[in-house]
């Protein structure tokens, strides 16, 4: 599994300008591909809770 941290740099790295967070369609080889809010503290709109929650998202897939 590849979990990317930020949507903004996922969107720039793999050429997707729609991404949103969560699973991706795309693999990396195997490695199914997931995005994830950056836990940056400028990032202010992503709340503790919603960072639980996406990361727990990640952990039960």
């Amino acid at each position: 599994m590849l979990a990317v941290l930020g949507v903004t740099a996922y969107r720039a790295g793999f050429e997707r300008p729609r991404a949103v967070l969560g699973a991706q369609p795309e693999s990396i080889g195997r490695a199914l591909t997931w995005v994830l809010p950056n836990p940056s503290g400028l990032n202010a709109h992503v709340q503790l809770p919603d960072l639980a929650r996406s990361y727990g998202e990640l952990r039960r897939a």
